[in-house]
């Protein structure tokens, strides 16, 4: 512990390099960092698709954002630069977070065991367990480092995107009639953890018979096509929010009571500004990765792989029970 005197980190230098929902889950960790270390300098090292999400996180000094070899081989020229401590923020083995934190020039390393280079690193967290949620995953880092954690994802929208959203959403719905409902139906990457475009229209269709209710659909990076093909089999028409920069897409979430979607990047968003979501949920990603707290809710699948077979009157069930609750954010 004496190597963790705060007096002695002045350069600290985390590296993750996944996507958008790991680089959230994250967040606590990170704030945890800024705790320990409160006049460190926090360079925060991640991949091209948590790029727009860095710039949202208050707790680092810089963030850089790296895509293909040529972005890999500037971070790890960066990294040569000597700094006092460097994380792995990684649970689960990357080579190229492997490799850069090989090329670091730290007097202090730490990550997770994974049982692959774990000869890098000075200090090490247990590795994780397979049901084990990654804020607990993450709390173990933070006490690997002495570090006070709250398992409390956050992120800060600029003052700009929160004007676009005002001004889109004024646009519209410029007379609400009720909650506002957002729904993403996305992850369209991920088979087992997309509940049925199908049943997304069903389910729509019978929040349309809700005269209390006003219905968005949200549309992530390259999923306008998919969604707008849902959109088309609904009984009524329901506006598509317009593509959007994250920080705007996050301050539109803002101004939901309640977001349903799939268990992916913009889940993650949604709680970490404080927004009720509803998720369809396999076994794995109910015990990994959903959202903790009483304003987050949804339904289980019996299926520890895949969501897909939750039925519709099992979520309409659940949904029901929501839909007129008060906003909680």
């Amino acid at each position: 512990m004496a190597r963790l005197d705060p007096e002695r980190i002045k350069t600290v230098a985390a590296i993750l390099l996944g996507r958008l929902g790991d680089l959230i889950m994250a967040t606590p960790f990170l704030r945890s960092l800024r705790l320990r270390f409160p006049r460190a300098g926090i360079r925060l090292f991640t991949s091209g698709a948590c790029r727009e999400a860095a710039g949202l996180i208050p707790f680092v000094d810089e963030a850089l954002a790296f895509q293909g070899m040529a972005s890999i081989q500037t971070a790890a020229a960066l990294l040569a630069n000597r700094c006092d401590l460097l994380v792995d923020l990684n649970p689960s083995f990357s080579r190229r977070s492997a490799a850069l934190s090989v090329l670091a020039r730290s007097s202090l390393k730490l990550s997770f065991l994974r049982g692959r280079f774990d000869w890098v690193f000075d200090l090490h967290a247990d590795p994780p367990g397979e049901k084990e949620h990654m804020l607990e995953r993450y709390a173990r880092l933070a006490k690997a480092l002495g570090a006070p954690y709250e398992p409390k994802t956050e992120l800060r929208l600029k003052p700009e995107d929160e004007e676009k959203a005002e001004d889109l959403m004024e646009r519209l719905d410029p007379k609400p009639k009720g909650l506002r409902v957002a729904i993403h139906p996305g992850n369209f990457k991920k088979f087992d953890n997309r509940w049925p475009e199908g049943k997304f229209a069903e389910l729509t269709d019978r929040l349309l018979e809700d005269p209390g209710l006003s219905l968005f659909y949200l549309a992530g990076p390259g999923e306008e096509e998919p969604v707008r093909a849902i959109v088309a089999r609904l009984k009524r028409p329901v506006p598509v929010l317009p593509p959007a920069s994250l920080g705007v897409i996050g301050a539109l979430m803002k101004r939901m009571d309640l977001c349903v979607l799939n268990i992916t990047g913009t889940t993650h968003l949604a709680a970490a500004l404080g927004v009720p979501t509803f998720g369809f949920y396999s076994g794995y990603t109910h015990a990994v990765w959903r959202p903790r707290g009483a304003i987050h809710a949804g339904v289980v699948s019996d299926s520890w792989e895949s969501c897909r077979g939750i039925p519709v009157e099992e979520a309409w069930a659940a949904l029901k029970a929501l839909s007129r609750a008060p906003k909680s954010h």
